[in-house]
């Protein structure tokens, strides 16, 4: 059988307002001419996705800066002189703002009546905000027909509020054609977010289940050599908290952390298997690899490699547990312009291109918190 060409992969985690770290990445790699062959994401991760696989090549970064801008809310008082209390003030304030009226372009208070714990309501109403406001800039920021068109690969991530599963929306799988509520059900995170149906479903935000979808690519059947930048957006190692507030910022980062590291190591002594058992096929003679166990067996294996390139974004200075709906301007592009310097470190360390022995199948690269 005919080798299947490489493939460039971006795995994006939720984060809500922490996602324009993955927008500035993306930057660094369209700069690099690294375009994505396949995007997998979760929430505002998903989001990121579906703005890269819905606009030809050239339009990508203009997309993905016209939703960031639609989202992000003014800072406060910008004559007050620059002080700690000016700044947990401003933060304090933002905060307030985004949970009384919601974010521009993305989610709208649904009014009293959704904080009645004990209202019966349908399950589309069960949550705090209105997320039509977001249908609306899907629509225009994003083309499905291209979606559909599936030239770029695009798995979403959501899950089933009835089983519990988790729910793949894939524009290859000749059975799903991505509309905003496919992106839109990948990011209901409750409570905030209501489920949303779709058919005879509905589902909820799938980082639930698991807030980095890296799974969906090792495990993918099609066994292609990959290049897999997977972008994160809490960081699960940063220091124990000394103080309440550090205390829920630090259990926000632990819930929402990539789970990935529990996973790492087995997928790569598993790929690293399946290597190992193509290349012992290779040194059997014709009639011992004819046989019909070992060719069962053989056939497990693959020659197939696979690079994850591993970022993980640092809190900035100052963020506090609602971090991730801290849209305010200052903030985005604070996110934004790490994310760029980040892509930048890896794009010219570039370790997936450093030589590599014959029997090794999976390599991970993580970019380090350095300068």
């Amino acid at each position: 059988m005919a080798k299947r060409p490489s493939q460039t992969v971006y795995v994006f985690q939720g984060g809500g307002a922490l996602g324009a770290y993955q927008a500035g990445f993306v930057e660094a790699l369209e700069d690099a001419s690294l375009p994505p062959d396949w995007l997998v994401g979760t929430s505002i991760g998903a989001i990121n996705a579906a703005l890269i696989a819905g606009n030809a090549p050239a339009e990508r970064l203009k997309a993905l800066r016209s939703f960031w801008d639609r989202v992000t809310r003014p800072g406060f008082a910008p004559h007050l002189p620059a002080s700690p209390f000016t700044a947990i003030w401003q933060q304090g304030l933002q905060t307030w703002q985004t949970l009384t009226s919601g974010i521009p372009g993305f989610f709208k208070p649904r009014g009293p009546q959704a904080w009645d714990m004990n209202r019966r309501a349908p399950l589309t109403e069960l949550g705090f905000y209105d997320t039509a406001p977001l249908e609306e800039t899907l629509r225009e920021l994003v083309d499905f027909e291209r979606i559909a068109a599936a030239e770029t690969r695009l798995t979403l991530c959501a899950v089933n509020v009835r089983t519990g599963g988790l729910a793949l929306f894939d524009n290859r799988d000749g059975r799903t054609r991505i509309a905003p509520e496919h992106v839109m059900a990948s990011g209901a995170l409750p409570p905030g977010f209501a489920p949303v149906q779709i058919g005879k479903d509905a589902y909820w935000d799938g980082g639930i289940y698991s807030n980095t979808p890296l799974d969906v690519v090792l495990d993918d059947s099609e066994r292609r050599d990959t290049l897999c930048f997977m972008v994160d957006l809490w960081d699960a190692s940063e220091a124990a908290p000394s103080t309440m507030a550090g205390a829920l910022t630090r259990y926000k980062d632990i819930q929402y952390a990539s789970r990935i590291f529990e996973h790492l190591d087995d997928h790569e002594r598993l790929q690293n298997l399946r290597r190992a058992l193509r290349l012992v096929g290779r040194k059997l003679d014709a009639k011992t690899a004819a046989d019909p166990a070992i060719k069962e067996l053989l056939a497990l294996g693959c020659d197939s490699r696979i690079d994850v390139v591993h970022l993980v974004m640092q809190a900035l200075p100052g963020e506090d547990s609602w971090r991730d709906i801290d849209f305010s301007d200052e903030r985005l592009r604070a996110r934004w312009s790490a994310g760029l310097k980040d892509g930048r470190r890896v794009l010219q360390r570039a370790a997936w291109r450093e030589p590599i022995r014959d029997r090794v199948g999976m390599r991970v690269h993580t970019l380090d918190g350095g300068a």
